[in-house]
């Protein structure tokens, strides 16, 4: 989770793409082949959402007690606390919740509309009746050791 590794996990879904999911090839091969125009990523329109990294910052709910939230929960927007919905008419939510030894904090991926997948930006996780703000860390790199070091250790 700490590395967003996106194979890894239940982060994959039928209704996203690849691009979506942060999978597309950094670079497309030199020689000609068939579908050379559709990977080509300047060909590529916007997409509509993309899979973010985000880190709970405080498990404590409402009554005071701490949470440890796992499985799929919607993401709504901090000031309305409607749950976002993105240009294809998709919720946004979270694949895959769990806690970060290497960041001590809880982390989460999830799908959010390309308006709103922004660095630094925060969303609500509703779990169980509860809120949890979470702030967006990155959706191209993981949170932790973005610059790729010690990757094996």
């Amino acid at each position: 989770m700490e590395k967003s590794l996106r194979l890894q996990n239940d982060d994959l879904e039928i209704d996203y793409n690849l691009y979506e999911a942060g999978l597309s090839r950094p670079k497309v091969k030199a020689a000609d082949f068939t579908a050379k125009t559709l990977t080509s990523r300047s060909e590529l329109p916007e997409q509509a959402a993309y899979l973010c990294t985000f880190v709970l910052e405080d498990t404590t709910d409402d009554k005071g007690v701490v949470r440890y939230p796992v499985g799929h929960w919607p993401l709504l927007d901090l000031s309305r606390r409607e749950v976002i919905i993105d240009s294809h008419g998709r919720r946004s939510y979270t694949t895959s919740v769990a806690f970060g030894p290497s960041l001590g904090q809880n982390i989460a991926m999830g799908y959010l509309p390309a308006d709103r997948a922004k660095e630094g930006d925060s969303v609500l996780m509703e779990y169980f009746g509860c809120f949890f703000p979470r702030r967006s860390c990155r959706w191209v790199s993981g949170t932790a050791r973005p610059d790729n070091e010690r990757v094996r250790s």
